[in-house]
């Protein structure tokens, strides 16, 4: 292991993971149309902090998919054509997540892309009750420096459960991404 460049920053990211296991919380990870202002979301999961899905679901975004991101994600427009649409979604996961403590691997992408799609929908924003990156969280965990000395580096996910000895599977759909973030954080918890 590399010296980490200020070992209370990795205290406090495991601090942040023990806190975390020790109450009730959702992770939460979507797959989308693309990365830009008007994409949508196409499959999205929330898993409870045993590993257990309680919501894996495609959904109709109603709009082409990039070709990158269907790349990287594998899903295809045949694939979510008799999905639901996201309006049909909203009231059960904004029931889900009301007041709820939720995680993201990348949590400014998922975040950003939950509201434009409920904005896309003509909907009012999601409300939990905190949210948090387990990325930022991870990256303070590793501690290793950007060159220019500003913050600490972001590891893709897969990266980052390979360098803790955690298996890589289902990846890039969104209920498997979701499972490894919660290892993740399980395995963080669990450090010195």
């Amino acid at each position: 292991m590399t010296r980490h460049f200020n070992p209370a920053h990795r205290r406090q990211a495991v601090q942040w993971a023990q806190n975390l296991m020790n109450r009730r919380f959702y992770v939460l990870d979507t797959e989308t149309t693309g990365l830009g202002p008007s994409d949508e979301i196409l499959q999205i999961a929330v898993v409870d902090q045993q590993g257990n899905p309680v919501l894996d679901q495609l959904i109709n975004p109603g709009a082409p998919i990039s070709p990158g991101a269907a790349r990287v994600h594998g899903i295809t427009e045949a694939q979510v054509a008799t999905a639901p649409v996201f309006r049909q979604l909203y009231i059960p996961l904004s029931k889900l997540l009301a007041g709820a403590t939720v995680i993201a691997y990348n949590m400014d992408f998922d975040w950003r892309m939950l509201q434009q799609t409920t904005a896309r929908n003509g909907l009012p924003d999601i409300r939990i009750g905190k949210r948090d990156c387990a990325m930022k969280q991870y990256a303070k965990f590793k501690g290793k420096r950007h060159g220019g000395g500003r913050g600490y580096v972001w590891h893709k996910l897969a990266n980052a459960l390979l360098q803790e000895g955690l298996t890589v599977s289902s990846a890039h759909s969104a209920v498997g991404d979701a499972q490894m973030t919660l290892e993740l954080i399980r395995k963080m918890s669990q450090s010195a």
